[in-house]
Formats: C-alpha cells, sequence, structure tokens
C-alpha cells in the first residue's frame, strides 16, 4: 500500500479526524486526502509522473507536504532540495538523482488545490493507469563523510512508520522545517498512522503558548532546542507533553533539567537516515550512562568486533542492525555502499555497548576513535565525564593528528552561562576520572560549528585546534 491508498483508508474511516494544523489552514483527513487528489490530478495534467524525477523547493511546510504526497500518487520520485542548503549542494544533489522538473515555492500554487466542500473520491488513477511506484530520496547529513543519497520505495518509508505506533494518537509538532530530512520522515510516519502534524507558525512565536492552543501532544525537537526550553520560565506548563529529541547526544544533565523543569515524558531517539528509529530510551530509561533505549520492534541489533562477531554484553564495538525499510545501498556510490551494507546487515558507523537492562549506550563514530599510542579511546567516554561537571553546557571530543602519538584527545566544550571555569580545572576534573584516556587539550568556545540540523561539524571544530 503506497501513501494515497493510506490517505484514502483514512478518509474513508476518520474523515472528519484533523491531520493537519497550522497558523493559516487546518485539514481533515477527508479534506487531505480530496486536496492531495486534486494536487495530483493537476500534477498529471503537468506531465508529471513515474518518468519523473522532481526537485522540491518549497519553503512552506504544509505545502511541501500535500505537493510531496500528490507526487508520490502520479508515481513520480522526489527529493528535496532545501534552502538550508548552499545551490552549490542541491545543484551537486539535483545532477546526483538526475532530476528532470523542479517545484520550487513561487510554482507551488499552479498545482495546489485545497478547495473543500466537494465529497472526495475513493480513487485516483491518472492518465496512464499508474503501476510504477515512485522513490524518495533522501541525503544523509555529512557531518563525518561525504553527503552520500539514500533511495527508499514508499514500502520501506512504510515499514519504518509502522514501528511508530504511538503516532497514531498524536498531535505532533517539530521545530526543525519539513526540508529537512528527518522532519519530513516524520511528517510522512504521522500522516500513515492518521495522526495529526501540527506547524509551527512563520517568525518567533511562543512556543509554549502555541502547544497549549493547539493541544499538542508530542513536541519533536533537537538537542538545541531542547536547552532552549529548559531555561523558559513559562516550560512547567506543559507537564503533561511527551518530548521527543535525538541527533545527537542528549547528555543526561539536559535530560535531568527536562525532566526537572518541563516534563517527565521524555524520550530520546537513535537513528539513522538509512533506516529511521533505531531504538528509543523512555522515562524511566535516562541515567548517567546516556543510553538511547531498546532495539524498537522489529529492529535487530548486534554489537560485533572487527571481523562482525558478535561481542558479549557490555564489551564496546562496532553497532549493526538489520529491520524492515532499512535502505539496502547509497545510489552511485559502490564504494560506500560496501563498507555500510553488508550480509544483511546496516553498519551505521557507530560504536556502542549493551548497558544494564538491554540498553544501547553509544561510544562514538567508528571514524572518530581516538587512537592514543595504540590506546583506544572513545570520545562518548571523555564527553560524559566533562558533561558531569556542573559548569560544562555542551562537549565535542576529537583525536588532533599527531605524527609521535598517532593522534591526541582533545576536547571542545561550552560553559554554562554565568560560570567560568578554567581549562586547567577542567583538565584536572576529566584526568582524575580518566587519567591517560583524558584530553591533552581543552578549549572554551561561545559556540561549535554545526549544520542545519543541529549536529556538530566535528572536522571543522578541529581546525581549531590546528
Amino acid at each position: 500500500m503506497g501513501f494515497f491508498a493510506k490517505l484514502a483508508a483514512h478518509a474513508a474511516n476518520k474523515m472528519a479526524y484533523p491531520a493537519i494544523i497550522s497558523e493559516s489552514l487546518s485539514l481533515t483527513y477527508g479534506e487531505l486526502f480530496d486536496c492531495v487528489k486534486k494536487t495530483a490530478l493537476n500534477l498529471d495534467a503537468a506531465g508529471f509522473g513515474p518518468s519523473e524525477v522532481v526537485g522540491i523547493r518549497v519553503e512552506g511546510e504544509v505545502d511541501h507536504l500535500i505537493i510531496s504526497l500528490a507526487l508520490l500518487a502520479t508515481g513520480a520520485s522526489i527529493i528535496t532540495l532545501p534552502g538550508h542548503d548552499s545551490p552549490q549542494l542541491r545543484t551537486s544533489l539535483a545532477r546526483r538523482v538526475s532530476v528532470t522538473r523542479l517545484i520550487e515555492s513561487a510554482d507551488a500554487h499552479k498545482f495546489l488545490d485545497c478547495r473543500c466542500g466537494e465529497s472526495p473520491t475513493p480513487a485516483f488513477l491518472p492518465v496512464g493507469q499508474i503501476v510504477a511506484a515512485g522513490v524518495l530520496y533522501f541525503r544523509t547529513s555529512g557531518t563525518t563523510g561525504d553527503v552520500n543519497v539514500v533511495p527508499f520505495s514508499e514500502a520501506q518509508i512504510a515499514a519504518q512508520a509502522d514501528r511508530h505506533s504511538e503516532y497514531a494518537g498524536d498531535r505532533l509538532l517539530r521545530l526543525a522545517s519539513i526540508e529537512h530530512n528527518n522532519s519530513k520522515r516524520h511528517r510522512f510516519y504521522c500522516v500513515w498512522q492518521g495522526g495529526t502534524n501540527v506547524f509551527k507558525p512563520q517568525g518567533k512565536f511562543d512556543l509554549v503558548q502555541f502547544v497549549l492552543q493547539h493541544r499538542v501532544s508530542c513536541l519533536d525537537i533537537s538537542r538545541m532546542h531542547a536547552s532552549d526550553l529548559t531555561a523558559l520560565n513559562t516550560a512547567g506548563k506543559l507537564s503533561g507533553l511527551k518530548i521527543r529529541t535525538g541527533g545527537s547526544a542528549v547528555p543526561y544533565a539536559v535530560r535531568r533539567a527536562i525532566q526537572e523543569k518541563v516534563t517527565t515524558n521524555l524520550y530520546v531517539r537513535y537513528a539513522a537516515a538509512e533506516c529511521g528509529a533505531i531504538s528509543m530510551a523512555g522515562p524511566g530509561d535516562h541515567d548517567e550512562a546516556g543510553a538511547v533505549g531498546i532495539p524498537l520492534d522489529g529492529v535487530e541489533l548486534e554489537i560485533v568486533d572487527g571481523q562482525g562477531c558478535p561481542l558479549p554484553q557490555g564489551e564496546r564495538g562496532e553497532i549493526r542492525i538489520r529491520a524492515e525499510g532499512v535502505a539496502s545501498s547509497y545510489l552511485n556510490s559502490p564504494s560506500d555502499t560496501a563498507k555500510r551494507f553488508r550480509d544483511g546487515w546496516f553498519y551505521p558507523g557507530d560504536l556502542g555497548h549493551i548497558h544494564a537492562g538491554g540498553q544501547l549506550v553509544l561510544d562514538g563514530r567508528t571514524d572518530d576513535m581516538i587512537i592514543l599510542n595504540g590506546l583506544n579511546i572513545f570520545p562518548a567516554e571523555i564527553e560524559r565525564v566533562l558533561e558531569s561537571h556542573p559548569d560544562v553546557d555542551c562537549v565535542a571530543a576529537l583525536g588532533l593528528p599527531s605524527q609521535v602519538h598517532g593522534q591526541i584527545p582533545v576536547a571542545a566544550v561550552i560553559l554554562r552561562a554565568g560560570v567560568s571555569a578554567t581549562t586547567v580545572e577542567l583538565r584536572g576534573f576529566v584526568r582524575a576520572s580518566l587519567g591517560l584516556r583524558a584530553p591533552r587539550r581543552i578549549i572554551v568556545l561561545d559556540s561549535f560549528p554545526r549544520n542545519s540540523q543541529g549536529k556538530v561539524l566535528k572536522r571543522e571544530l578541529l581546525k581549531l585546534f590546528q
């Protein structure tokens, strides 16, 4: 079943249930189905169909979602070419997937048709009686290497969505724009499950008031937004809210602050662009180890050594997974495909170990492992110790190349407002716990270089030490 057929089912079974809530437009599932159907007919009449690969450059979030669903209904393949990327990167992505047509914000009104009042018809078959399903192309973050493009079928995205049954009753608000791959993926998940997608207004707005006004039940935010939320004086009004976060490490201090100042209903997600969510730490799973939960239903996860042999509980090694909906390759990248997709398993490139109770703990990236005179040092162990210092807000540990020692562990920190811990003090603090594994240099920064999704760009950060 594709997304259009799923929408038709929702329109038949829960026609009056809210599907979309935004500042300017609210749609029930009956209305959303009708809107997507009419828009798809307009696209079909304009020649969009199975032979097209369409680049979408539509900043309006509701328009973007409807255009995407309608294009899939025509059998076209789609890729987002987001405004937060450079023109050079957008051009490169378009060439890599052989984009044949482009829809930009200024073009959207030519195809969108959200006039209400007409009863939705039960089926849609555009000219040509489509039998081929389109491809959804998602790009990787590129924080630890080159940007790759991951092709998914609708069935694979649906299989990922099936692991999020909680969305069926949620009113989901994501602060990251739908132009971000992870946001778009979860907007699709919410549609598949028949939940309500809530879209934030443009410009500055009162987040707490907006959540209360629109009865948002689930707020999905980045690590940076999580820290900002705890600083709001009115955050305590959200005590019944579910908060989900992930994308980068969420220190225990941040988790504790959310649960103490905002809501106890905190969920920390571990995921990858190639497969969606892998595991989720729930309200009772948060501890100083920084666990990210047990694997979701349907996800098989192992910790293995360099030869691919499973390791006992507690031993650190490389993570591998397999599940329905996991990608099988990168587009036109045979070397990276061979590295990450092996023998039916996907290797995300992360290190970890299984903590007490079967919880997964992340120990960093395989590419980020610091090797000091043959001694393996996990960046996460440095970060966890420094994050436990009361004056430290954020940490990034990495290896500085050395001709003599191979690599030297170093760390960058962001201090909390109003404190004055020195680098000498911080080095002594972490050395007391880690000894030889402690960073030889620590620098204090006002902010970290990050990509548009909030992930730290360690390659850029490393330049500040050299």
